[in-house]
Order: C-alpha cells, then sequence, then structure tokens
C-alpha cells in the first residue's frame, strides 16, 4: 500500500475516533485536569470522550501525516511528532487508547 493511501487511512481513523465516535466504555483512570479546554467526560455516558484540545491538537499530526506525502520530511521528524502526541495522550487515557493502532503502525509496522 502506498504511503498515501496509509496516511490517508490513518487520517480518516483519527478524525473519526478524535471527532465523532461516542461511546460509554471509559478507559480514563485520573482525574479531568482544570480548564474547559482539558474536561473530557468521566463516566459512563454514551458521549465524546476527548477533550477540546485533543479535538483541535490531533490535527497536527493529521496535518504531518498528509503533508509528508508532498513535501519532504524526515521520518525522524514524523516520529517526535507522534512521540509528542503519545506524551499528550497521556492527558486522557481514552485518547492513547485511540492512537494505539496508529502509532504501532507507525513505529512497528511503517518505514
Amino acid at each position: 500500500m502506498k504511503l498515501l493511501e496509509i496516511s490517508i487511512i490513518e487520517s480518516i481513523y483519527l478524525i473519526y475516533m478524535f471527532l465523532f465516535l461516542k461511546t460509554s466504555i471509559d478507559f480514563n483512570i485520573l482525574a479531568s485536569p482544570k480548564g474547559w479546554l482539558f474536561e473530557h467526560l468521566i463516566g459512563n455516558t454514551n458521549s465524546l470522550r476527548i477533550c477540546p484540545f485533543g479535538r483541535i491538537a490531533i490535527f497536527a499530526l493529521i496535518f504531518v501525516l498528509i503533508m509528508r506525502n508532498f513535501i519532504t520530511i524526515s521520518p525522524h521528524l514524523v516520529n517526535i511528532f507522534l512521540g509528542i502526541a503519545l506524551f499528550l495522550s497521556f492527558i486522557n487515557l481514552n485518547a492513547l487508547v485511540y492512537l494505539i493502532p496508529v502509532l504501532l503502525f507507525e513505529f512497528c509496522i511503517g518505514k
């Protein structure tokens, strides 16, 4: 499969998981940080599980995944962006669970 196709599939997956998936399953065991930008739903109510910051920040990762096909971005820089996304996802463990397929593919199977 071509890298552009992989990037598009990963991007569609991330957009769906971070912006549209409503679930009652909560992987988060930590308290929600204070401030409206970082607060996310905790409990078993059926709703989005990602905070507003996560819904905005995921577009930076999507931008890098897509743009690596059109401009020269070193794989090392892509790995740095993935590492930053991994680090930030510890704010909300739901985001970490949603990122696992992309991280596994990029770090283990990808370039």
